[in-house]
């Protein structure tokens, strides 16, 4: 069914974006649900990280940093394991980011690149900065409070339709960060925020875990190879 609305000039967005996806009746399907009409948004919990990491600043020095792209992330956990390299070596300018952080990408949302940085990928890093494809908006707590519990809520249905709905641009669509930042929290996912990020950290532990046991039965497999050609 195809889908209609009507917007008088004086409605239209700063700038006169005449974008027919800007005006998208569904991606505003949580904000007029009659259960989310006082809720809270992830900009009263959360802010964007706007730290840069740039290969030509001459701040740059002998720094280092951990890489991730976009595809490095899916469905809450951040499944890629790279190697510290040179900020100078860095082809463009990134995303710093820290533990405790959440990231979700703003192009192609139905990929699902969302993911908590949980404190043991953070430790991996060896002390080299964090870092992510400008494609990333980052999400921090804008007080002591976990985020962790938004990766999960980001990954419902509702808001992955609304953010679907939101994506503009043909060839690389993508949300803009005031479509995040204005989504509603449910005032019952709010009331979870504790239980839900704990479970959302020992979901990372776990997988942390069984990461570690398959490098560990591959370098099994690589040493018993290496005796087996000698």
């Amino acid at each position: 069914m195809a889908l209609m609305t009507v917007k008088r000039v004086f409605e239209l967005e700063d700038l006169f974006v005449l974008a027919p996806e800007r005006y998208d009746p569904r991606r505003e399907s949580l904000k007029t649900s009659g259960q989310h009409i006082d809720a809270l948004t992830i900009g009263n919990v959360a802010e964007i990280v706007r730290q840069t990491i740039n290969p030509t600043a001459k701040a740059a020095g002998d720094r280092r940093c951990v890489v991730l792209d976009t595809s490095d992330v899916r469905e809450g956990i951040i499944t890629g394991r790279k190697t510290p390299m040179k900020v100078v070596a860095l082809g463009s300018q990134k995303k710093g980011f820290n533990n405790g952080d959440v990231l979700i990408s703003r192009l192609r949302p139905y990929l699902r690149q969302v993911a908590f940085v949980d404190a043991a990928f953070a430790a991996s890093s060896l002390g080299a900065e964090l870092a992510c494809s400008t494609e990333f908006f980052v999400l921090r707590s804008v007080n002591t409070e976990p985020i962790a519990f938004l990766v999960p809520y980001l990954l419902s249905g509702p808001v992955q339709s609304v953010l679907a709905a939101s994506q503009e641009g043909g060839h690389h669509p993508r949300f803009d960060e005031g479509t995040l930042l204005k989504l509603p929290i449910p005032a019952d996912v709010l009331a979870k925020r504790t239980i839900s990020s704990d479970s959302v950290l020992q979901s990372t532990a776990h997988y942390r875990q069984s990461e570690g046991i398959i490098l560990r039965l591959v370098a099994e497999a690589d040493a018993a190879m290496a005796m087996q050609k000698m």
